[in-house]
Order: C-alpha cells, then structure tokens, then sequence
C-alpha cells in the first residue's frame, strides 16, 4: 500500500529576505522532495550544506524568499508557506522549553495549540511517558540532564500529534550516552508511525535501510537508503565520501570483510547492524 503523502516541493529555492546578512544568497536550489508518512529520512550534509534551512522551511518557521510549489497534503493543495504543522526539536535542549517542569511545558504547549482543557492531562502524561519520563513529570528543568532537556522538548512535540516530526541536529550538545539515549527514543516513535525527519552531521546515527538526503551547497545531490551512501561508484568512491564523510566503523568492518569473500547485503552503517548482519551471515 503506498503511504499518505504528507509534503512534496517541486523545483523549490530559498533565497535569504532583504535586510538579512545572506540576503539574495540561494540557501536552497532546485529542491524536489516527497515525504511519505511513516518515513524515516536522515538528512545528511557538512555545514552550511542547507540542512537547517530545509528543516526551517518544512517546519513553516522560515524568513525566506520562496520559488516553486509547495503541495502539502494528500490531495497536494498548494501553499506559498508550510503552515507549521511539524514541530521542530532544535540543537540547544532549552530553545524549545517554556515550563518550569516538564509536565508544564507540554501543558503548556497543547494549551497554545488550542486543546479542550479535558484532554490535555491525558495527552501530557501519555507524551511524557512515550519518551521515557514518566518518573519526572514534576522535576525541574534545570535538573535534568541535556538528553532529558531533548526528551522533554519532544514530548511536547509529539502531544500535539503531528503527523511528522522535525529534528535538527539534536544531538549536537550532548555527550555520547544522551544522544544515543534520544536517538534511540526518536526511533522508537518512528516505530509507532510517527514520521521523522532527522538532520545530522553523524553518519554513526543512521540506519542501513534509512532514506538518506545528502545536501551540498542548497542541493540535493543524494536521495537513496543509507546501506548505499559508501557504497562505491563509478570512480570507486562512494557519494558518502566524495561529499567529505568518514564511513564509520560497521562500513569499514564490512569492507574488509568483503575482501576476504564475506559480503553483508545491506551493508550495515553502524556497530548493532554489523553485529547482527555477522550472526546472521550464511543462515
């Protein structure tokens, strides 16, 4: 069964408005993107690529010029501006939080997104629980820890019940065990159908079978599941590496495996993938 669509730009550029110190500089060309709901796409580019501004313009957030059509919805309606139906997770745990606690900030949320005041207890609790902090509904924020700080900006995300959720670079302010922890709360949603769209600069935090864009100087020059992204090309080097990644380790080990006649189909990106992609090798 094909999946709704939620958003597709066709030929779409961004151009910076006047008074801004990019002003009339492209910060997107010739966009064209479909997103599907359920999708888990992984948006991939070194800085200045475009990523934070594709996931601005996909939140309706954005102080842009904008070309081309914007088609949101299943029956593609037309719309000059994205109407902000995604929420966004920022990089800095505190940008997005305005409560003392986190039950507060996601009561406060639904309370500004217009909710009946019956529903907004259970839809706080069911969100802080979904992420994993149901033991600290009433914990002040500046008690937790950064991971926690992300975890609770999303709940609030996801208490409004969007039907895709933006994430940009969240977790570029924490240490290693925080954003594994989110990371691996983010696709546990995504499991639930929630649709993700997850903008990084960590080849480590994808998937072998996500949908990977790759951005380059406002384009998209890569639009393929990420089992392909070191995979070799015509001159022998993947598109992952020609664009200035490292393949992280589950790659290498997969390489070096393939030269002594073992080839993993798909290759795996990450250590869990190798691990299971080696146990289950031949069976």
């Amino acid at each position: 069964m094909t999946q709704q669509l939620l958003v597709e730009l066709q030929d779409v550029s961004v151009k910076a408005k006047s008074r801004q110190v990019s002003e009339g500089v492209f910060l997107l060309q010739c966009i064209d993107l479909s997103i599907r709901q359920g999708e888990w796409i992984s948006v991939l580019g070194m800085n200045g690529s475009g990523k934070s501004t594709l996931c601005k313009l996909l939140a309706g957030i954005h102080p842009f010029e904008i070309s081309g059509a914007v088609l949101v919805g299943a029956e593609g309606k037309r719309s000059d501006i994205l109407p902000g139906a995604a929420p966004i997770v920022m990089q800095h745990p505190d940008a997005g939080l305005i409560g003392s606690t986190p039950w507060e900030d996601v009561v406060l949320m639904l309370e500004r997104h217009g909710f009946p005041e019956k529903e907004i207890i259970n839809r706080a609790e069911e969100a802080l629980y979904e992420v994993g902090l149901g033991e600290r509904l009433h914990q002040k924020i500046e008690t937790l820890s950064g991971g926690q700080k992300q975890l609770a900006a999303i709940a609030g995300c996801l208490a409004v019940a969007p039907s895709m959720l933006l994430l940009d670079e969240p977790t570029a302010m924490l240490d290693a065990e925080a954003s594994a922890y989110v990371l691996s709360r983010v696709r546990r949603l995504h499991e639930s159908g929630v649709t993700v769209v997850w903008v990084t600069q960590l080849v480590e935090e994808l998937n072998a079978l996500d949908r990977v864009l790759l951005l380059d100087k406002g384009r998209i020059v890569f639009d393929e599941p990420a089992h392909h992204l070191f995979s070799g090309g015509e001159s022998g080097q993947s598109p992952g590496e020609h664009y200035g990644f490292v393949p992280p380790y589950g790659v290498q080990a997969a390489r070096e495996l393939m030269n002594r006649g073992i080839v993993l189909k798909p290759m795996p990106i990450n250590r869990r993938e190798l691990e299971q992609a080696v146990k289950h090798y031949g069976s």
